[in-house]
């Protein structure tokens, strides 16, 4: 009973100060006197005649709030796109973007060390193994848990994926033929020095 006349005593006074307005997503208004504000609820006193009570609304659903001062505050925006959404963006848009991306962030250092590798190994051939092994990898499109993008929200995105791996195969592609080319040009350097070493031998 004293818990009671506690919460006529502070907070009617508050009521008959004003009422604030509290307008959910859904368009419902609600009358009160908002006490506390959470990221995840909103606090008030019911604003029905003879009701005391404390309340919560999950602050999700409220839209604004219209305080009794005439002040106004928005918490969440029911037209503004989630952080699930991602960024809004036209299928060419999203599929220049994903090349722009990979262009930026993919790494493929196996597509280089690989091919570079196996140029030497098989040097003998002409490098005829760094060939086969650059092709395959350049023909192999990645997958899109390799790809390294700054919003993972993108990769909801199937027109970003796709142009994202499609310059990531690119990419693929050109390290392997940097692998190539660096793998041949060590296994000359190196052939060179052993036939200069061994004509300075004799």
């Amino acid at each position: 009973m004293r818990h009671f006349y506690f919460l006529i005593l502070f907070f009617v006074p508050l009521l008959s100060q004003g009422q604030d307005v509290i307008l959910q997503t859904n368009g419902e208004e609600t009358k009160g006197k908002v006490l506390a504000i959470s990221p995840e609820q909103v606090t008030y006193v019911s604003g029905e005649a003879g009701k005391t009570d404390t309340l919560q609304l999950a602050a999700a659903s409220v839209f604004l709030i219209r305080y009794a001062n005439g002040t106004k505050e928005v918490l969440h925006d029911p037209a503004a796109p989630t952080a699930s959404e991602g960024p809004t963006l036209t299928s060419a848009q999203a599929y220049e973007q994903g090349r722009l991306d990979a262009r930026k962030y993919y790494k493929s250092p196996a597509a280089f060390w690989g091919t570079f590798g196996t140029t030497l190994v098989t040097l003998p051939a002409y490098g005829l193994g760094g060939i086969v092994t650059g092709a395959v990898v350049g023909s192999t499109a990645p997958p899109a848990t390799r790809f390294v993008v700054p919003d993972a929200r993108l990769l909801t995105n199937a027109d970003y994926v796709s142009g994202y791996r499609k310059q990531a195969q690119n990419k693929k592609l050109g390290q392997a033929a940097a692998g190539y080319g660096a793998g041949m040009g060590a296994g000359v350097l190196v052939t060179m020095m052993i036939i200069a070493a061994l004509f300075n031998a004799h």
